[in-house]
């Protein structure tokens, strides 16, 4: 890392993985509701499940709820199936009510059937257990950075602080512009467009990595993209197009360090930060050490973009070792990305 470039660093521990495709700032995360009734529908669909109940108010009267839920691989990890919950199931439900109190919509937090048995949106809490939730402790540590891993931020950070744009970064007059004009609503990934890099690298869901002699390549949970690190000073081919993910080649310092700089961007709409668009002349420079035994690893990536900013910037995060898993093919529905939107 260069010296004087500024630095933004993210949160590195944290109690679970937070729901990152859009912002929870529209619930009331210190507040929970208890709701009572029929299952009506379960939208099993990416980027998020939704849940629809008809509930009895204390006065009889019968109301639609729509509750909002996790991902699908991240209610895998808390131990769903796509039929643990079903149309005409009696349940009880916890959920953070919506700031609009004039709408039926929450974020959930748990369901429980009528025999007991109950089942977690984000995290099981510490002395409970769920079946078939599968244990993600790894089992080994990396010693060549191949293995799952995760990044995972708190969730009232991601609630509010990580879904602002980056108005504490060097911005010309251009990247000012943007950020004042920042829309949370106008997220590409609210059209299904996958992240790019830098957007990728701290982005919450997993982070497969497998190690060749001549390449990394990385697979990212909830996302299209395949992502390859040449290593051995693989030049870029003369045919190849730029895109999101540029062209990414790695060498290993002395002590271990992997560095990797990518080049060969396309101008990518919020293509290095949330809020922040990006042009053909962005340069990226990663850095990932292996620590704690490898059990974790520091990242950090460097950003050049004149076109947006007046001069580098640096962002700081760690991932944590998972034990391994198969990932689940999803496909973004448009739709079920925007349909939080009906209820602001």
């Amino acid at each position: 890392m260069r010296p004087g470039l500024p630095v933004v660093a993210t949160c590195l521990g944290a109690a679970f993985t937070a729901h990152a495709h859009h912002s929870r700032a529209p619930f009331l995360l210190d507040e929970t509701i208890a709701l009572e009734g029929t299952v009506t529908e379960v939208a099993w669909q990416s980027p998020h499940v939704y849940v629809e109940a008809e509930i009895v108010d204390d006065a009889g009267v019968t109301q639609s709820w729509t509750l909002e839920g996790h991902s699908i691989p991240g209610f895998l990890r808390l131990g769903w199936r796509q039929d643990s919950v079903q149309a005409g199931d009696r349940v009880s439900i916890v959920a953070h009510p919506s700031r609009n109190r004039a709408r039926n919509f929450a974020m959930l937090y748990s369901v429980t059937h009528a025999d007991g048995t109950t089942l977690y949106a984000y995290q099981i809490p510490e002395g409970k257990t769920v079946a078939g939730a599968p244990n993600r402790a790894p089992t080994s540590p990396s010693t060549d950075f191949s293995g799952t891993w995760r990044h995972m931020i708190p969730v009232l950070e991601a609630a509010i602080g990580s879904f602002r744009p980056p108005s504490d970064w060097p911005l010309n007059e251009r990247g000012q512009a943007q950020v004042v004009a920042w829309d949370i609503n106008a997220d590409p990934e609210l059209d299904c467009e996958p992240l790019g890099v830098p957007r990728l690298i701290l982005a919450t869901y997993s982070h497969a990595w497998r190690r060749f002699d001549d390449r990394i390549v990385i697979e990212k949970e909830r996302s299209p993209q395949v992502r390859v690190i040449h290593l051995n000073g693989t030049p870029r081919p003369p045919d190849f197009m730029p895109n999101a993910l540029g062209y990414s080649v790695g060498r290993f310092e002395p002590d271990g360090t992997l560095v990797v700089e990518t080049t060969g961007f396309a101008p990518t709409r919020w293509g290095s930060s949330r809020g922040l668009d990006s042009s053909a002349q962005k340069r990226v420079v990663e850095r990932y050490r292996l620590i704690d035994g490898g059990y974790r690893m520091s990242v950090s990536y460097t950003i050049e973009d004149p076109v947006f900013l007046t001069e580098p910037v640096t962002v700081t995060g760690e991932y944590q070792k998972s034990s391994d898993y198969a990932f689940v093919a999803e496909t973004c529905d448009k739709a079920t990305a925007r349909r939080h939107l009906e209820f602001q």
